[in-house]
């Protein structure tokens, strides 16, 4: 309040501040140093975090599809058409 009543601008009562309670009194740290460096850097790391799963993802997905050998061969056409008709025979009430 003395500062405004004494005609002080805005930057100047904002300096008298950071001068008697240090800068933790800003609601907004300064944009130099260290703080820039607190501020960029997990919107940094998010954003590669993003681009490293995207390429993890990508990776995974354009890997062949490997088979056992021994496995069966999917069931196709009038053969499929026969199990069907097997299964409704057998599960009829």
């Amino acid at each position: 309040m003395a500062a405004v009543d004494r005609g002080d601008n805005d930057e100047l009562t904002l300096q008298t501040f950071v001068q008697k309670y240090g800068p933790t009194v800003l609601a907004a740290p300064t944009k130099t140093g260290f703080n820039r460096v607190a501020w960029i850097t997990p919107y940094l790391v998010l954003a590669l975090g993003i681009v490293a799963v995207s390429f993890i993802v990508r990776a995974w997905r354009m890997r062949p599809l490997v088979l056992p050998a021994d496995l069966p061969q999917p069931v196709r056409g009038a053969e499929l058409e026969h199990f069907r008709e097997q299964a409704r025979r057998e599960t009829r009430l």
